[in-house]
């Protein structure tokens, strides 16, 4: 017995000192480099890792104030670099220095979800020459899917209506638009083709839920631990990547039969599907036999991936905002909404009547600058050996940095009078749109890696809200809303139920 436990106390100290080389390892691995000051943490091996859990935005800020706007936080065994305002462009500017997409596998292995989609430049500058150059045509079908998926999924309501679950209700409506624009008007309205928009970023960000024990020892073990199911066959988007298939297969042979059978004569659809088709790496020929549907499936998946979390998430903040100021803003808001709809008779908008609503604009980029978390956009450094900011702080190649929400959300020179307080009109003051990227804005990203889609969701959020706004008295139900500020660094959902109730006045 004696001699089992003094086994087992040999084995525990021999993992612990393994544990502890391991770090003492990376920690010394910037000895030999001017690196940032790591901030101070109690307990060894953990580290920051429960404050980074528990209390993110008092240990963001504490450790600012200490250590200035660049300094290292030690979590899940790695040491992470913070930036602040002052560093942040550095970071999203320099490409060549500084990866989004490196940085982002390692909390999620994106490459493996979307494996055949092994070309992620073509594929942003698909959805950036497809969003930018076609917007101004895709606002008719947006206004028209979107009045769809409002009257779908909130209805008529003669008398006040529930819907306890507003987040569920935003991303039903929302994906009818987003489907439409992305694979066309012959299958976005399938039952099963809507729930894989609504669940595939779901589906992604479940592997979020996964916490990086092993990194403890090691990342490269988390790496492998968490890619064993893709090894072995496995996908969280599997079952909607097979609907995608399925739906799209029949409409790419029936398009591409058309334009052999009428040739000039035949007129292209606008969506996403066929920007993929009028490639000829992907559909050589006009030949089904010879399309890459696997790569086409991988593309969508991954654009859907991008642009239903932003928008969804994004129209559902903008509508608890608008419903808990109700006595501040709605009015104005209406009014505005009132005007515009005068102006164009009640019918379609157009983009320059979009473009007219610069203070509901403004309310949408208040909103989402001040839901954008406490820190996030995690890069990686993929220079050669080291990287040395402009303030004179050197990293190791392969190091993950992560910017500093707060530090620019706070600051007053860079967002005026009380910038951590909502207030609607601060981007009308500053005749400064919610596409518009700024050194003070940061949801988006920045440099040419920014949101390609971004002038398509914030259009969506504006009709959307714009469209209940005039039809709708929305209020919320008994509970009121209940907000919990963040998860780790994350914002937390907004919960709460709204009560929707048709406007007694009558519109002209």
């Amino acid at each position: 017995m004696i001699e089992f436990l003094l086994g087992n106390i040999y084995i525990q100290s021999f993992i612990t000192g393994l544990i502890l080389a391991a770090v003492f390892l990376k920690l010394s691995r910037r000895t030999n480099l001017n690196g940032p000051p790591l901030a101070y943490y109690r307990y060894p091996i953990i580290g920051h890792t429960w404050r980074f859990l528990t209390d993110c935005e008092k240990l963001i800020l504490e450790s600012r104030e200490k250590n200035g706007e660049t300094f290292s936080l030690y979590i899940f065994g790695q040491i992470i670099t913070i930036v602040g305002k002052e560093t942040t462009h550095e970071i999203l500017k320099k490409d060549q220095d500084f990866s989004f997409r490196e940085g982002f596998r390692v909390q999620v292995p994106i490459h493996l979800i979307f494996r055949n989609s092994v070309n992620p430049e073509k594929n942003n500058k698909i959805i950036r020459d497809y969003m930018t150059g076609k917007l101004k045509f895709l606002i008719s079908r947006l206004q028209k899917n979107i009045t769809e998926a409002i009257d779908l999924h909130i209805g008529e309501c003669v008398e006040p209506k529930v819907i306890s679950n507003p987040h569920k209700t935003l991303s039903d409506i929302i994906a009818i638009p987003v489907a439409n624009i992305i694979v066309g008007d012959e299958c976005y309205m399938h039952e099963d083709i809507l729930e894989a928009f609504k669940y595939i970023t779901y589906s992604v960000f479940t592997l979020f839920i996964i916490p990086p024990i092993l990194s403890f020892i090691h990342p490269w073990l988390h790496q492998q631990f968490v890619t064993i199911p893709f090894r072995l066959g496995w996908n969280p988007v599997s079952k909607h990547r097979k609907v995608i298939l399925n739906r799209i297969k029949p409409v790419i042979e029936k398009r591409l039969y058309d334009k052999k059978r009428l040739g000039d004569a035949w007129v292209a659809p606008l969506d996403a599907l066929q920007c993929y088709l009028d490639d000829p790496e992907i559909a050589p020929d006009l030949d089904p036999n010879h399309v890459n549907y696997h790569y086409i499936a991988d593309a969508i998946g991954a654009f859907i991936f991008a642009a239903m979390g932003t928008t969804a998430n994004g129209a559902a903040r903008a509508l608890y905002e608008l419903v808990e100021r109700k006595q501040k803003y709605w009015q104005e808001l209406y009014q505005e909404a009132q005007e515009i709809n005068k102006q164009c008779n009640g019918n379609e908008l157009t983009s320059d009547d979009i473009a007219r609503m610069v203070k509901l604009d403004s309310f949408v980029k208040e909103t989402l600058r001040l839901s954008s978390g406490i820190v996030g956009l995690q890069h990686k450094c993929i220079s050669k050996s080291y990287y040395t900011f402009a303030n004179g702080y050197q990293i190791p190649s392969g190091s993950l940095i992560m910017i500093n929400f707060i530090d620019t959300n706070n600051d007053e020179e860079l967002q005026g009078q009380n910038p951590t307080e909502f207030y609607a009109y601060r981007h009308l003051e500053r005749n400064s749109p919610a596409i518009k990227l700024e050194r003070n804005f940061l949801s988006f990203g920045g440099g040419k890696h920014a949101c390609p889609g971004r002038a398509l969701a914030v259009n969506e959020i504006k009709v959307f809200l714009h469209k209940v706004m005039l039809k709708y008295d929305i209020k919320a139900d008994s509970e009121g809303i209940q907000r919990k500020k963040f998860f780790g660094p994350f914002p937390s959902l907004v919960k709460g139920g709204f009560v929707f109730e048709n406007r007694k006045e009558i519109i002209n």
